[in-house]
């Protein structure tokens, strides 16, 4: 046994589940960047295999073996780890992400270390209650996670989240209200339907404002996880997604120029620009950002008669 390669194969390993994990936690394969990533956590953990049967000859393992089975456990184990830790934000996705890995799991490890070994009618047995069990503990979940609505350990802050919510109790701070506020009552008010659905897309993704025109923010969420309307400039909407990935940041921010909505609801943000110029709006629940999730708001000066 070669100690030193042996310990580079479990690091790679483990750091190739860790990657393949991390693309459905953070990506749910909506974007270029969660197949790259998936892809190189496949890679790494290969090569992990491959460093493995070097370091240890003696173990009676074809490379057809370890680099078929290998892919099949690299991505069972990450659906399944990745779909545990993303559960309370997106259930809906975990509840067949985690069975699916189980299984997955499950074939790989017969196939390399039981087939020849194990009666298959013993690991038949074993599979099919295991699978159940997981499925039904799966299902359970489901049902408990959106009953209770988004994860708060992801939340990052938020306050009202109902249908049909105002602009939440949130407070970014000076940066975003030197150049926006909430509106006057007294003046018209422009209503704007924004829908949103687990493309991690808006729609519309661009539209327009003109200074001092109070709009009415309609955010109606037709997906299975929640997702949020951020509004700054773009220098903001950059910093704040910086800020979010650091946890003791993230957990203290509270926001004006936010609202949330949960799966199959609407809220409503009521919002007036102050400064003509260019303005981003994003959302910031885990990964949607990074997949995509965000637009632009032109805003103009009114026109004078």
């Amino acid at each position: 046994m070669n100690f030193p390669l042996s310990h580079i194969a479990s690091l790679c390993k483990y750091t190739g589940i860790s990657f393949t994990a991390g693309s459905i936690t953070h990506g749910s394969f909506s974007s270029e960047r969660s197949y790259l990533t998936a892809a190189i956590g496949i890679c790494i953990y290969l090569l992990g295999g491959i460093l493995e049967k070097v370091a240890h000859p003696d173990k009676n393992h074809s490379w057809s073996d370890l680099l078929i089975i290998g892919i099949v456990a690299s991505i069972g184990l990450g659906f399944f780890t990745g779909g545990l830790q993303h559960f309370p934000d997106s259930p809906a996705r975990s509840a067949w992400v985690v069975p699916v890995g189980f299984a997955m799991s499950l074939l790989a490890m017969y196939l390399m270390e039981g087939k020849g070994r194990i009666r298959f009618s013993k690991v038949l047995t074993y599979g099919a209650l295991s699978l159940v069990l997981v499925s039904a503990a799966s299902y359970f979940a489901l049902g408990y996670f959106n009953a209770q609505g988004p994860s708060s350990g992801h939340d990052h802050g938020h306050g009202q989240t109902d249908s049909h919510a105002s602009a939440p109790a949130h407070d970014h701070g000076p940066s975003v209200n030197t150049t926006a506020t909430q509106t006057n009552t007294s003046v018209p008010i422009r209503e704007l339907l924004i829908e949103v659905d687990d493309t991690m897309r808006f729609t519309p993704a661009a539209w327009s404002a003109v200074v001092g025109e109070p709009v009415r923010i309609t955010l109606v969420n037709q997906g299975k996880v929640a997702h949020e309307l951020v509004i700054g400039t773009e220098a903001e909407i950059v910093q704040h997604a910086k800020d979010m990935t650091n946890p003791n940041s993230a957990s203290s921010h509270h926001h004006t120029n936010e609202v949330l909505a949960k799966p199959g609801q609407q809220a409503e943000l009521v919002w007036t620009f102050k400064e003509a110029g260019t303005y981003a709006m994003a959302c910031f629940e885990t990964g949607h950002y990074e997949a995509g999730m965000k637009g632009v708001i032109t805003v103009t000066t009114p026109h004078k008669h």
